[in-house]
């Protein structure tokens, strides 16, 4: 999954570059409510890489081996890196909504953790109508499912099974040309199941493309 990311990557942005004119119109609609988007409309679409540090720990997908320290596997402080990708829309100028990829890897020695998965992703912006830098400044949830295993040369590999998966993160994209923005972002990460639990932080650089600027 972490390979296909990036390949994922260039074939959207290749893609939704040919939706730029079509989308730019929604920015001059109000909707009925006398209000035009200055910041955000229409389709979205964003692309992450980053840093991530953290600890992962977890047993096989066996009940019998639940719990069971001969069997458990814990990347202690470990270190790697996460990206993503993801396609939406702005409801309004501070409010966007969309789906995406993400993919996580960290090791520790001898001893890594690789995972996927499904998101929702949500992103708002509450404080755009102070203006200036504020207008690119947000918090922002993911909220899905994924799968995690952890690996190593000692031991049998521990299966996360289907894994539920929330973060949350602030991001800034200050840096703008032609339809994109770019700038960084910080986010926690919890994945969890029965058989294993993952907890990050993430240091991300972020590409948005918005079409209906």
């Amino acid at each position: 999954m972490n390979r296909l990311l990036p390949l994922c990557a260039l074939l959207g942005l290749g893609s939704i570059t040919s939706l730029a004119h079509a989308e730019s119109a929604d920015a001059t609609w109000d909707g009925g409510y006398n209000q035009v988007a200055k910041r955000r409309s229409g389709f979205l679409a964003g692309i992450g890489l980053g840093f991530a540090a953290g600890n992962a720990y977890g047993y096989p997908n066996e009940l019998a081996k639940l719990g069971d320290p001969r069997y458990e596997r814990n990347t202690a402080g470990a270190f790697g890196g996460v990206n993503r990708l993801w396609f939406g829309g702005a409801l309004t100028d501070y409010l966007v909504f969309g789906v995406g990829l993400v993919g996580l890897r960290m090791s520790h020695d001898q001893t890594q953790a690789t995972g996927s998965a499904f998101v929702f992703h949500v992103e708002g912006y509450p404080l755009f109508y102070r203006g200036g830098a504020f207008r690119d400044l947000s918090l922002f949830g993911d909220f899905g499912a994924g799968s995690m295993k952890i690996t190593g040369h000692d031991r049998q590999e521990a299966d996360g099974g289907l894994m539920s998966v929330l973060g949350f993160g602030v991001g800034y994209e200050p840096l703008r040309f032609w339809k994109f923005s770019f700038g960084p972002a910080v986010e926690y990460w919890h994945w969890w199941s029965q058989t294993m639990t993952m907890n990050s932080v993430a240091v991300e650089a972020r590409l948005t493309f918005v079409g209906g600027q």
